[in-house]
């Protein structure tokens, strides 16, 4: 293997241990979010902040903003669990069932 090859492979180890170190992250993110979401003393509040939040988030990352359309659809994917959870938390505390 030449030079510039093993240069290649080391800098795509690197991009892969970031990668897994980046995931990681985000999922303690993720999990300690959903740990304040459902700690929340005023859901219905937090939700309607969120439905106003939403459509701004949808127009600075909306429709292909990126140019990255794996990020766009994990982005949008991220979005959609994150309402579910925040609108289960409303519904759960007005009495509401899910339909």
């Amino acid at each position: 293997m030449d030079q510039s090859a093993s240069e290649i492979l080391q800098r795509l180890e690197a991009c892969e241990l970031e990668l897994q170190a980046a995931r990681g992250y985000i999922k303690a993110l993720e999990y300690g979010l959903h740990a304040v979401v459902a700690a929340h003393p005023a859901p219905a509040a937090l939700a309607e902040l969120w439905s106003h939040v939403l459509p701004e988030l949808a127009d600075v990352h909306g429709a292909g903003a990126t140019g990255a359309p794996l990020f766009d659809a994990a982005f949008q994917q991220a979005l959609a669990g994150l309402s579910d959870h925040i609108d289960g938390a409303a519904r759960r505390t007005s009495g509401d069932q899910p339909a």
